[in-house]
């Protein structure tokens, strides 16, 4: 197989890919993918680094297998690529096959299979890293390739609730107490609207007071320019007209997934999020999605709040490889700077 990079004019033909794929999400499309890489960034010691974007194109001679959008970090102490970028909000990104109905089961796990040893070859010989992370797209459900390549993998876990029962149900299944909050607050004022581009800066700045977030203000701004209102949403509860809390919400194909939002409230009383993510299900139910995304259920300390709205669990997957010698350089990092993800 071949490795290649695309450029600007292959654009329509990466959309199309990432659109009929079970792995391709908002994330994976050519405008994304090009704010990211503008607006991303990776402290180390001291210094900013900034990833340049790899979007990688995998052929069996004249057929495109698969795609795979990489940001490669050249820092003096690491060769680093990334995928997803650092410090821009995304959970998840990685590798995508080219949907081929007329394969076999066993095909296109063969085809997985040599398209990964062809990445790992490209990110290994051609870009010389010594440090690779990989964080795959829900869609994605065989990690194997990556385990017998030497990738350290391990499972993460997004909700997903299926819309498909219709609103009075979905009211139904979520928590009793949970539906009891959102009448409470309802009775006590607070109501939830659609947001607007004056939303951004509040919604950021209640996520980075409490170190929340780590994209900057632009990055959602050039963000929201790009991808409002056909691919993204606020929703805003307030109470007196004063914005309590907020979530920002994307759609693609089938699917709303709330990507940024819901700062956790200081106060006595009952918690905003609680209505935000119900009006957000109902959103998503009066617009014909098929499915609600809660994104980050690996977090523990969460778990008590988002498992409420009885979402299934759908696992995806890390996968992390190191140079030797960088496994030492790592360790070090880690022993100085213990607090820091790498």
């Amino acid at each position: 197989m071949d490795v290649s990079i695309a450029s600007d004019s292959d654009q329509q033909l990466w959309d199309d890919i990432i659109f009929s794929s079970i792995e391709g999400t908002l994330f994976h499309t050519w405008k994304w993918l090009k704010i990211m890489e503008k607006h991303n960034r990776k402290k180390i010691f001291s210094r900013q680094y900034q990833g340049i974007l790899y979007p990688l194109i995998v052929r069996e001679k004249d057929e495109i297998i698969g795609l795979m959008p990489v940001f490669f970090y050249n820092t003096p102490f690491l060769k680093m690529a990334c995928s997803p970028s650092f410090s821009v909000e995304n959970l998840y990104l990685g590798p995508v096959v080219k949907k081929n109905d007329k394969n076999k089961t066993h095909s296109k796990q063969y085809l997985f299979l040599q398209f990964q040893k062809a990445i790992d070859d490209f990110l290994k010989n051609t870009l010389k890293s010594n440090f690779i992370s990989i964080h795959s797209s829900p869609g994605m459900s065989d990690p194997r390739p990556f385990i017998w390549s030497g990738y350290k993998v391990e499972p993460e876990f997004t909700y997903i609730i299926d819309l498909s029962p219709g609103e009075k149900i979905l009211w139904g299944n979520i928590n009793k107490s949970t539906r009891n909050a959102i009448n409470k607050l309802e009775r006590k004022g607070v109501s939830v609207d659609n947001g607007s581009k004056e939303d951004i800066e509040i919604i950021y700045n209640l996520l980075f007071r409490r170190e929340r977030i780590y994209a900057t203000k632009e990055f959602l701004l050039e963000i929201f320019q790009n991808f409002f209102p056909e691919n993204l949403n606020f929703l805003i509860a307030r109470k007196d007209g004063y914005p309590l809390t907020g979530i920002i919400t994307i759609f693609y194909k089938n699917k709303v997934s709330i990507w940024i939002g819901s700062p956790k409230i200081t106060s006595t009383e009952v918690s905003p999020n609680y209505i935000v993510y119900w009006e957000g299900i109902r959103w998503a139910c009066n617009n014909n999605f098929k499915y609600f995304e809660i994104i980050g259920a690996s977090d523990y300390s969460l778990f008590t709040f988002k498992n409420k709205f009885n979402g299934v669990i759908i696992p995806y997957y890390t996968m992390k490889w190191y140079s030797p010698f960088n496994r030492f350089i790592i360790s070090l990092y880690h022993g100085l700077y213990p607090r820091l993800p790498v």
